[in-house]
């Protein structure tokens, strides 16, 4: 068991250097964006995150779940490869098609409808090229993922990130183009992905689908558009709805701290792109069933250090100065961070939620996915209308946090129903109730740097006091020192 899991600690690992390395633009251009210098206000920024929003949703009927499909019936399935890529591979280049002649068509109409002004269909149209090319050019990298080659994906991921920094400083800082000038850079390294990523999929690619597999793949994928759009309304309402309920500038305040507690996202991300094709591929042995629910405790486990870690320290990192009058996070943006202990643990239960997709996946109910999403996107629109109003952007925090404990719970509930599997509650139950101690004690007597240092260097003697390891994991883990030790001298 502890080999499977340490393989997919292996690709996880490495998929989550190439995730944040990919995700990291926002983190290191972020002295830029909120400098009034290259983005005149936090509106401004308000203005690309709505922008994000966006394209977020476009990006589910861009797909609509041919990558889902794709990576499913590599491994299960009647049919070859070539025939399940290539198909999904046409019908996403028809779909993209379609969709940006009708964006650039109606896009002062989209203007209007997202900035609340027609003379942001440039923007529009810009992020039409973007979603084109996006959505092509990133099916190749469904082949690493199924092939486990993690190296070449993540040197690919980092390539682009390197670009696209590039291209930012030159358009955003050189040219001053602001939001328009970070869309520039992003198409412009769009475009280069797709012609880069090209070779990978040549053995894979045929000139023409399968009407056959394409009724397979639809059958699977198709259910995946209400259930992503249900998730999108749970990941990008709030900041949709605060145009309306709040201000742009409240806005760009809640997105820009948003982002530094979506780090943990980044981590699920990563985790997700290793888990799926592990879970499809031991999901004949006869003890997987057990190696998922062991990985759900670890998962759980990691992802609550992570939060307390970043939790505990993230404004002292975030005012770090970067010479006289700029710091990570510039000033005006200070009083949002209050918000980003509660977005972590937001992703914390989406986490847990992508680890019980498992039956989900092998049992072909992805038509339930919507009932999880669809619940959660209710709880986090109702919960919006009443907390945003009265608690500010602490009120979208917390309707975040409510819509993903919702889908987790949910998917839990129907998980254990269609496709049971041991997990194990006791272990799982006492890391959630220390994190939630954690996070008390910081909200509630915002302790001075020692005392945070002091408690987050207790935590993991307390998991040792109360035998939270097994004994083989304790064995394992003594192993590893001992070969640390030994390689170290």
């Amino acid at each position: 068991m502890l080999n499977h899991i340490k393989n997919l600690a292996r690709h996880s690992s490495v998929y989550t250097v190439s995730t944040f390395v990919q995700r990291a633009l926002g983190f290191v251009m972020l002295p830029i964006y909120t400098d009034p210098t290259y983005l005149a206000s936090r509106s401004e920024y308000g203005d690309l995150t709505l922008v994000y929003t966006f394209t977020a949703f476009m990006t589910i009927l861009y797909l609509y779940g041919m990558d889902a499909a794709i990576l499913r019936y590599f491994f299960l399935g009647r049919y070859k490869r070539e025939e399940v890529y290539s198909t999904g591979f046409w019908a996403v280049l028809a779909n993209a098609l379609l969709l940006s002649a009708g964006i650039f068509f109606f896009a002062p109409h989209l203007g209007q409808l997202v900035f609340g002004g027609s003379q942001y269909d440039v923007l529009i149209k810009l992020t039409a090229v973007i979603l084109f090319f996006d959505s092509v050019g990133n099916l190749p990298y469904l082949v690493l993922r199924a092939e486990e080659k993690s190296i070449h994906f993540s040197a690919f991921r980092i390539g682009r990130f390197l670009l696209e920094l590039i291209l930012n400083i030159v358009f955003v800082v050189f040219l001053k183009q602001g939001v328009l000038g970070i869309l520039y850079a992003n198409a412009i390294a769009s475009v280069i992905n797709l012609l880069a990523m090209l070779p990978f999929q040549k053995k894979y690619l045929r000139r023409a689908w399968d009407w056959n597999v394409l009724k397979t793949l639809l059958w699977f994928g198709l259910p995946m558009i209400p259930n992503g759009v249900a998730y999108l309304t749970v990941e990008v309402s709030d900041k949709f709805l605060m145009r309306f309920l709040l201000n742009k500038d409240l806005l760009g305040l809640y997105s820009a701290n948003y982002k530094f507690g979506s780090i943990l996202l980044l981590v699920v991300i990563a985790f997700r792109n290793a888990w799926q094709p592990f879970f499809l591929k031991i999901a004949r042995e006869a003890n997987a069933k057990q190696i998922y629910a062991r990985v759900l405790t670890y998962f759980t486990l990691i992802a609550a250090f992570l939060i307390i870690g970043a939790s505990y320290f993230v404004e002292y990192l975030l005012k770090v100065p970067l010479g006289a009058s700029r710091h990570i996070m510039n000033a005006p943006y200070w009083e949002g961070i209050k918000i980003i202990p509660i977005v972590l643990t937001s992703y914390l239960f989406y986490g847990i939620y992508v680890n019980l997709t498992v039956g989900v996946y092998i049992r072909k109910k992805t038509k339930l996915m919507f009932i999880f999403t669809g619940l959660a996107a209710l709880t986090n629109v109702g919960s919006n209308f009443y907390l945003m109003p009265h608690y500010g952007i602490m009120g979208a925090a917390v309707a975040t946090l409510l819509s993903y404990l919702v889908m987790a719970l949910t998917i839990f509930i129907a998980n254990q129903k269609i496709y049971p599997v041991p997990y194990e509650y006791g272990r799982v139950a006492f890391i959630l109730l220390y994190l939630s101690a954690m996070l008390a004690v910081l909200y509630g007597f915002s302790p001075a740097w020692y005392w945070r240092v002091a408690l987050v260097a207790f935590s993991p003697a307390l998991f040792y006091v109360f035998r939270f390891l097994r004994p083989e994991e304790l064995n394992y883990l003594l192993r590893i020192v001992k070969t640390a030790g030994g390689s170290g001298r």
